[in-house]
């Protein structure tokens, strides 16, 4: 079996936990860093450059530099495909078993980072919008992978260019039906930002955002506003439901202007702006260290407490955040780390 020692364990290799990685070993700290995936970037890979003209600073693009930095850092040890089985605290120090094709091993540490991330939400837990029964309703992440792998959004039904196309935004968030009443904060930069793009590659295709209210993000957002709002209509309400139409179209049902009636409007393609939610680990972490879970499902914020034990959280296990985010948390994150190995009980 094989044993791994080092100062800091960080599970997770998303854009929190490599910049953790990173920045720790700058500080000459040790650190040893898990990913259960086979690659390192968690859900940024999956991602596509927003950029039209001009940047729109969506940060998609840094995970590339956190990676050049990570291959240079010589005290990091980088475990793929691995996951941690057992991990306990004992005597200031964790003690952790994990397992990988062709084996496993165990290790210990002084601190323990955790960033293992986050959950999308999972459209067909909003029936009414049939997402896996409609061709043309896809999610914010389908549309993502596609306009990465292809460069160009096309209907799935027939691979044609959309004409128009419906962006519904806060679906899983936001909703007391669901329990999940708190905003993901990355639904609008991302769904607007893409938006602008297919704009941008395609003038003429008409483009609707159905949202309650929308997050400021970025840098001159009221700038960015500005000239989205010129290409894009806003159509504050949120539609009931998605039916099928004729030639796959797609019907929305939603509130009129006056609040009192409803309509209908055909789409040749509907966007489901989909929320982040506690990732899968949570209650892992929660069972084997007694880590208190938020009334939202994620770790609690209350990093004073954490600390004091050596236990550090990174991106989204904190909650909701972006690229943007995750990565300067990470950072402050790691200087916590530092402080605390220096004054840690032996």
């Amino acid at each position: 079996m094989n044993s791994k020692n080092s100062k800091v364990l960080i599970i997770g290799g998303g854009i929190a936990g490599i910049t953790a990685a990173v920045a720790l070993s700058r500080l000459k700290i040790a650190v040893t860093l898990i990913e259960k995936a086979t690659a390192l970037g968690g859900m940024v890979p999956n991602y596509c450059c927003k950029a039209t003209d001009a940047c729109q600073q969506c940060g998609v693009c840094l995970l590339n530099d956190s990676l050049q930095a990570l291959s240079q850092a010589s005290n990091v040890e980088v475990h793929l495909q691995t996951e941690v089985t057992d991990l306990t605290l004992d005597a200031n120090k964790f003690l952790y078993t994990f397992s990988r094709p062709g084996g496993g091993g165990e290790g210990r540490a002084e601190a323990l980072l955790l960033a293992t991330g986050f959950t999308p939400f999972r459209a067909e837990d909003k029936p009414q919008y049939r997402y896996g029964i409609l061709p043309n309703v896809i999610t914010g992440l389908d549309l993502e992978r596609q306009l990465k792998e292809t460069g160009s959004v096309v209907r799935p039904s027939n691979h044609t260019l959309p004409t128009s196309i419906a962006f519904i935004q806060c679906v899983g968030s936001r909703d007391p039906h669901l329990n999940h009443p708190f905003c993901s904060r990355v639904c609008c930069a991302y769904a607007l930002r893409m938006a602008n793009l297919i704009k941008y590659k395609n003038p003429q295709t008409e483009i609707a955002v159905f949202y309650m209210d929308i997050q400021t993000f970025g840098k001159d957002f009221s700038l960015f506003m500005e000239k989205t709002e010129k290409q894009i209509r806003f159509i504050r309400t949120i539609p009931g439901e998605i039916q099928k139409g004729d030639n796959d179209q797609v019907w929305l049902t939603f509130q009129d202007d006056d609040g009192l009636s409803s309509r209908k409007q055909a789409f040749d393609l509907a966007i489901l702006s989909v929320g982040i939610m506690p990732g899968s680990d949570l209650e892992f972490f929660k069972d084997k260290l007694g880590l208190p879970l938020n009334g939202d499902g994620f770790l609690s914020e209350a990093n004073e407490i954490f600390s004091s034990k050596g236990i550090f959280l990174a991106g989204t296990v904190r909650g909701p955040k972006g690229i943007a985010g995750s990565i300067t948390q990470a950072y402050r994150t790691a200087e916590e780390v530092a402080a605390y190995l220096k004054t840690r009980p032996v």
